[in-house]
Parts: C-alpha cells; structure tokens; sequence
C-alpha cells in the first residue's frame, strides 16, 4: 500500500466517522429539546399531545429505529446480526411488561418495534443506493 492510498484511507475514516459524531450529536440534541419542549407548551396542546392514542406507538418506533442506528452505526454490529437481535428484544420487552402489574405487553407495540427496524434498513438501504449513485457517476456532483 502506498503511503498516498492509507492518507486517502484515514481521510476516509475520519469523514464517516466525522459524520456519525454530527448525526449522534444532532440526534441528542433533537431528543433533549423534545424532552423539556413539553414543558414550554401550553397545557392544552399538551393535553391533547400526550392524550393522542398513537404517542406511545410512534415512541417505540422511534426508539427502535435509535436502537438500531446505535447497534449498526455506532457499535458496528452487522444488519444480518443486529436484526434478528434487536426483533427478540422487542419481543422479550413485550413479554417482560405482560408480567408487570403497571405495564401491560401488547403486539402493537412489539410491531411498531419491528417496523421501525425496518424502516432503519430501508434509510439505510436509499441512502448506500444513493450514495453509490452519485459516487459511480461523476456528473451527478454538478
């Protein structure tokens, strides 16, 4: 390997590696101003917020969309292991609240697990499409 190919290596690296620390960053930043933007909302809109039948749905889609990123991205599990993996603890997190006095299991949200997963790969899928594309057709950087 010449010196020239492992500095195009590093270079490399460092971009996508720059790219996942600005995407964490953001996604942190996102959840945090969510976390304390309830509490700048005025109480009807609150209200109606957190009464929306769907929230908890969309949070487990949401989160298991997150845990997916984390595992694939971040801890650099592959998609083929990470899948199976992340769909069994969904469903062991199901089971576990049907025992729960104050929690109740149900398949909805085992399912809202699953599809934000999937929707995970399907991101993940476009965008490596599109990032090819653009990077085996040089006119497309115009």
């Amino acid at each position: 390997m010449l010196i020239s190919d492992h500095f195009l290596f590093d270079c490399r690296f460092l971009v996508q590696a720059r790219q996942h620390t600005y995407f964490f960053i953001t996604v942190i930043i996102i959840f945090t101003v969510l976390l304390f933007a309830h509490e700048l909302l005025p109480d009807i809109l609150r209200k109606r917020i957190f009464k929306f039948p769907a929230i908890d749905t969309i949070g487990h889609l949401t989160s298991f969309f997150i845990l997916t990123w984390v595992c694939h991205s971040v801890i650099k599990l592959s998609l083929p292991y990470c899948i199976p993996l992340l769909v069994f603890y969904g469903a062991l997190t199901e089971i576990g609240q049907s025992f729960l006095g104050y929690r109740s299991g149900e398949l909805g949200d085992f399912f809202a697990d699953v599809i934000g997963i999937g929707l995970f790969v399907l991101a993940k899928w476009l965008y490596l499409k599109f990032f090819r594309q653009r990077k085996n057709n040089p006119l497309s950087y115009k």
